[in-house]
């Protein structure tokens, strides 16, 4: 599946969706904005998330009642009409963001997906606590995005190698793992059993690098809650509301 595959795929099944719910020309407005580091996450405990240093945000989108999140390195703050997201170019973060966003608000508008909104407070420990039981015994763990408290537990569990895109991140050592950079993901694809990534992957573009790896694959958190029931992907999500 190339990446032009990818969003073609989502924008397909998007625009059925809204042609036969009879969205495509109502006056509904799909909002986004950019969260501040409470509404998104809450208070947790630990100051280490991505969120919580600034290097990235939480964009929502409303769509009636329903809120669909990603996360993501840029955005934008505007509306928009079904028929513009579906029409949209997705080459930039910023516009996958929107495009993302407004897709998961609206599927979780019409009953198609769940778990859109990000977890809060101490869920993500309790979230991370979970890992264990969705993974192999002794196996090679890629970790795709530096999320502070699963590479806690994945670093006590086995054998693991973690891959951020922060610079401030790389070569840097976090429970005794060092964050490699990007261009490490293809060894690091080929030494691994399993691959838990972010879902902010379908945002920045690269998803289909593990989708295509021949690896088994995971992705965890909220932003891929409505493209991987449309591609069939596993995810992992136990706390995102």
């Amino acid at each position: 599946m190339t990446v032009n595959d990818l969003y073609d795929i989502l924008k397909t099944d998007f625009m059925e969706k809204a042609v036969s719910h009879g969205l495509m020309n109502e006056p509904i407005q799909v909002t986004c904005k950019a969260l501040s580091v409470e509404e998104a996450i809450g208070k947790p405990d630990q100051d280490d998330y991505p969120i919580i240093k600034g290097k990235e945000v939480m964009i929502e989108a409303t769509f009636f009642q329903a809120r669909g999140q990603a996360f993501t390195d840029e955005f934008e703050n505007r509306a928009y009409l079904i028929k513009d997201l579906l029409s949209m170019d997705l080459s930039t973060n910023q516009k996958r963001a929107s495009f993302i966003a407004g897709l998961n608000a609206v599927y979780r508008h019409l009953g198609l997906t769940d778990r859109t909104v990000h977890c809060r407070d101490n869920e993500p420990v309790l979230c991370s606590k979970k890992l264990p039981d969705h993974l192999p015994i002794h196996s090679n763990i890629l970790l795709i995005g530096h999320q502070p408290r699963f590479l806690e537990v994945l670093a006590a569990y086995g054998r693991v190698r973690a891959i951020d895109l922060d610079p401030g991140n790389i070569g840097k050592n976090f429970f005794n793992i060092c964050i490699e950079p990007e261009e490490n993901t293809q060894d690091a694809i080929k030494w691994c059993d399993i691959i838990f990534a972010t879902g902010s992957t379908i945002v920045n573009n690269t998803a289909s690098t593990f989708i295509n790896s021949g690896k088994p694959s995971v992705f965890y958190g909220v932003s891929i809650s409505a493209p991987a029931k449309i591609l069939k992907l596993k995810t992992f999500c136990e706390y995102g509301h």
